[in-house]
Formats: C-alpha cells, sequence, structure tokens
C-alpha cells in the first residue's frame, strides 16, 4: 500500500477539494502549544520523497493522474489491482486493509510545530473527518477519524495554515464491508448473536488489521480476541480513535471482544484516580470516564462486549502506593484488594447503567502468585498471597462485589503447584489450569461463566525465566489443554491465550514478530478447523 511519493504529490492545485465525497477537519491551534511554529513550506525534503520532483513508483498506476488523484474517477468502481498507491510515510493509518463501514484512524507525525492543521478526505461516498489529539513536543503527531467509508480509492491529505499549505497525502483502498455494525451502544438492534465458540487469543493493546486478521483464521468466527485500551483516567473524554477502530475492525471479522481498561503503560497508581477525600475507597470519577469510553464506541448489533476492569491489581507494580501515603510505608493485600474492590463495584456500576445488555463487565484476572505487601514509593515487596486470598480480601471489603460481574475473568496458567511452579508440561500443570475452579469456590459464585483472559506456555527467554518448552512441546502441551479442560470444563465460556504477537513477549507469542505462525498457532487452528468452519483453508 506504500509507496515513494515525489514534490508533484504535493501540487498546489490539490490543496483544496471543492467536489463532493470530501471533508476536512481543522483546528486552530497544530503546534502543541507552539506559537512561533516554522512557516516553511514542509515535506519536500522529508524521507521518501523526492526533492526533484521526479515520478515516484506507484505515481502513474492506471486510476491516478499525474498527481496522484483522477477526479473522474472518484465516484466510479476502481479496479483495485493498479499497483501500490502512494502514501508519505508520515502517516500512520488503522486498521491497514479497511473495510466499508468501519472507522479509520489516522495520524500524522512531523517534527515541525505546524498551524492551524487539517485532514482532508476525498473518495467514494462522503467520508467524514473529526479531529483528535495532538500528542508530543517536537516531533508532533497529529490524530483524526475518518469515518463513513465506502468501497472504492480513498485519498488523505494533511495541510496547515488553514489548508494553504499542502505537508503530506497518502492514497489507500476501502474495501467492501462484510459485517453489520450499528451506530453505537443506544441502539441494540435485533441481530442474531456471535455462533458459541470458546476459542480466543489475546493482543498487547489494540492490535492492528493484520493482527485482526491472523486472530480471525486462528479463532474462526464468534471467536474471542482480548484487546487492551491503556490511558483511561478521570479526565477521559471517551475512546481513542485507535480503540474505535480496532472494535468496528473486530466486529467486521466476527470476533467479539474482551477489552481490559486500565490506566497509561507504567502508571500503576490507579489509587490515585479515586474520588478526592474518598481515602482510596470510591471510584465514581474514574467509573464515569469508563462509561465515556463505552459509549462512545460502535457496537455491533446482538454481539456482546467484554470489559475487564484494570489488569493483575494483586501485584505491586499493578498497584503502586507513592511515598507517604500509607502509614508505616507499606500497603497491605488486604487494602489493595479492598481498594480494588471499590473500583470494580463503582466501574461496574456505571456500565451498567447504560443500559445496554451487549455491555458485560469483568473483575480483573489476578496473578495466581500475589503479594502481600507492596512499598509505597520504591520496589520492595513481599510473596506469598494466592489470587484466592486477595478474592477472600476483595468480598471482606465489599461483600456484593461479585454480584456487578457478568462473567469471572482467570489468568489460569500452567502451573504445578498453588501460584508458583508455571510453564511445566501438560501432564505437571493441572494445578495451575484448573485454578479458576478454586476461584469460583472462594468467591461462592460456582455458576458464573469464566473467561481466561491470560493463560499459555512460554519457551525460556528472559520473559520466561522459569521451565517453559521448545516451540513443539508449546504447541502439544497447548492442544492437549485445549482437548481437556478448555473445551470441556462447563464453567469455561472463552479461552485467550497471551499472546498472538509482540515483540517485547515473544517467549509467549503465537507467531514471530513478522507475521509468521509458530507451531503453536498451526495446531491450534487445526483443531478449531476441526470443529468449527469459516476462514478455514
Amino acid at each position: 500500500m506504500r509507496a515513494s511519493l515525489s514534490a508533484r504529490w504535493l501540487a498546489p492545485s490539490l490543496v483544496l477539494f471543492a467536489a463532493a465525497g470530501c471533508d476536512t477537519a481543522l483546528s486552530p491551534r497544530g503546534d502543541g502549544g507552539r506559537l512561533d511554529a516554522s512557516a516553511d513550506a514542509p515535506g519536500l525534503d522529508a524521507p521518501g520523497l523526492d526533492a526533484l520532483g521526479l515520478d515516484a513508483p506507484g505515481l502513474d498506476a492506471p486510476g491516478l493522474d499525474a498527481h496522484g488523484w483522477d477526479a473522474a474517477s472518484v465516484d466510479a468502481p476502481v479496479a483495485r489491482d493498479v499497483g501500490a498507491l502512494p502514501c508519505d510515510p508520515r502517516f500512520s493509518i488503522s486498521p491497514r486493509s479497511v473495510r466499508a463501514g468501519e472507522a479509520l484512524s489516522v495520524s500524522v507525525t512531523d517534527t515541525p510545530g505546524y498551524v492551524y492543521i487539517g485532514l482532508t478526505a476525498r473518495g467514494v461516498g462522503s467520508p467524514r473527518v473529526e479531529g483528535g489529539p495532538i500528542t508530543g513536543s517536537g516531533p508532533y503527531t497529529w490524530s483524526f477519524t475518518v469515518r463513513d467509508l465506502s468501497a472504492g480509492l480513498l485519498d488523505l491529505e494533511f495541510t496547515a495554515d488553514m489548508g494553504a499549505t499542502s505537508v503530506a497525502r497518502c492514497a489507500l483502498w476501502v474495501d467492501e464491508g462484510s459485517a453489520p455494525i450499528d451506530a453505537g451502544p443506544h441502539d441494540a438492534g435485533s441481530a442474531s448473536g456471535p455462533p458459541t465458540n470458546r476459542f480466543g487469543i489475546g493482543f498487547v493493546g489494540p492490535g492492528d488489521a493484520t493482527d485482526l486478521d491472523r486472530a480471525a483464521d486462528l479463532v474462526g468466527p464468534g471467536g474471542h480476541v482480548k484487546l487492551i485500551f491503556p490511558g483511561v483516567r478521570r479526565d477521559t473524554a471517551g475512546p481513542d480513535p485507535s480503540w474505535s477502530s480496532a472494535i468496528a475492525a473486530a466486529y467486521a471479522r466476527d470476533l467479539v471482544p474482551v477489552v481490559r481498561i486500565g490506566p497509561p503503560w507504567d502508571d500503576g497508581f490507579v489509587r490515585e484516580q479515586a474520588d478526592p477525600g474518598s481515602d482510596h475507597l470510591r471510584y465514581t470519577e474514574l467509573a464515569a470516564a469508563y462509561r465515556r469510553v463505552l459509549e462512545g464506541l460502535p457496537l455491533r448489533a446482538g454481539w456482546p462486549i467484554y470489559v475487564e476492569v484494570h489488569n493483575e491489581p494483586n501485584l505491586c507494580y499493578e498497584w503502586r502506593c507513592t511515598a507517604g501515603s500509607v502509614s508505616g510505608g507499606w500497603i497491605s493485600g488486604a487494602q489493595m484488594a479492598a481498594e480494588y474492590a471499590a473500583l470494580l463495584r463503582d466501574v461496574a456500576s456505571a456500565l451498567h447503567a447504560i443500559g445496554d445488555p451487549r455491555i458485560r463487565v469483568l473483575n480483573a484476572g489476578l496473578a495466581p502468585g500475589g503479594v502481600r505487601r507492596c512499598e509505597c514509593g520504591a520496589e520492595g515487596f513481599e510473596a506469598g498471597n494466592t489470587s484466592l486470598d486477595y478474592l477472600r480480601d476483595m468480598q471482606s471489603a465489599v461483600p456484593d462485589v461479585f454480584d456487578h460481574v457478568d462473567a469471572f475473568a482467570s489468568h489460569s496458567y500452567p502451573a504445578e503447584g498453588l501460584g508458583y511452579a508455571f510453564f511445566v508440561p501438560y501432564d505437571r500443570a493441572s494445578t495451575g489450569l484448573h485454578v479458576f475452579e478454586r476461584e469460583l469456590e472462594t468467591i461462592g459464585r460456582p455458576s458464573l461463566d469464566v473467561f481466561l483472559t491470560e493463560t499459555g506456555w512460554c519457551q525460556p527467554g528472559a520473559r520466561c525465566p522459569m521451565n517453559g518448552g521448545t516451540r513443539e512441546e508449546i504447541a502439544t502441551w497447548t492442544e492437549s489443554a485445549y482437548r481437556d479442560p478448555w473445551l470441556t470444563h462447563p464453567r469455561l465460556h472463552a479461552i485467550m491465550p497471551f499472546i498472538l504477537r509482540d515483540d517485547a513477549w515473544n517467549d509467549f507469542a503465537w507467531m514471530d514478530p513478522g507475521g509468521a505462525p509458530y507451531p503453536v498457532y498451526t495446531r491450534v487452528r487445526a483443531l478449531r478447523c476441526a470443529t468449527i468452519s469459516g476462514r478455514c483453508p
């Protein structure tokens, strides 16, 4: 989809569009607070651009004029096989393979602090551009969402100075849509729900189109995909555009989204988001932010979305305390549990108050082995508790806390003991694989459906310092776990092993960073295709 650009691609005659099917979002300040931003015409000497104005590969492909756009073909069907389309490398597009009806997240990153910036979208129908946040302090990133897309060729242009300066352009294809997506949480519709399917997989982040395609091929129609949306605080106004795109793209591939929502990456100070004066035991303002996020997501008629409230709060780095905030300088596991129980109660109440039965709430999956106490403002900790201890402390503080959830999330990793000796071979891992049973027994809710929002094996490495196996052994052990207990236990609703792929977590990944499947992906996909049809060879 990407190709080099030339100076001709930035011709002044293309700066403004007057034809139908064009929309622009303008921002009065695109400089991240700088009023003295450069007024130079930018972009011609950026990497990937031909400063001499020579043709770039793909620029003269059929369907594009000398400037990269054939105005006569805007509203006409365009043959897809026209070669690579030009796209300035300063653009970031998600999903990279977008379908009609999906929302497209677009960002442009550059060093100059442009002012009065805007994004123009021209294509079939009437694409609509919404402005988003401006981040960074040089380089800057300007974010937008493009909606109401129709199948065909889409041209994007980022401008400055109220459209007088053309900065960068990008052309891409919009494919035919494949799934009915409704307008949002308040139009529940009457479409039939997803087919029964326990298979799933987890991401690190919201993922992209390639990740979602690979996930859909793996788990099939009605399978589950765990997405992570980091960055929610009390003042969060709504979903990041990339989150909306990820939800729409997941539904378009017939996947059920299970979304872990929490603080920004590497910020475990969730307790500091408590209501002022509540002694960290009330979180209604943060819960209202969760609600704004959910109300802004594009839900699918008849299909659920599951919200996992935070992650492993029984670990110190997921529930940090600042120095001086707790008497004695250490916070106990019981106090951490009481504070998280209040958060879960308040978020669940806020999300259920939306009144949309598609929105379903899960507790945070707990680390099977937790802590007894954590040092505030430092890295000290005392291990020894398990997830069962933490669950008991949650209920002691908020007795009805698990009446607020629609299903139970568990991180039942394979282990020889309760909270220790992880990632041993399958024939020794039964205790860990069945931790969810003991967790349900502990909270007195044996009939709750269980979502394994993390589980799985790893190969020895930096992220897997104990036990583990070869890629082939992981495939064999994982297939055995699917056969018993994952596909047979009556309480298990969905299994989302950690993870599809991620450079930093490759020891656990099911695909290499370039997208080539490891044996576990191939074996599990074959098992799934033998029982659930769809997206199979």
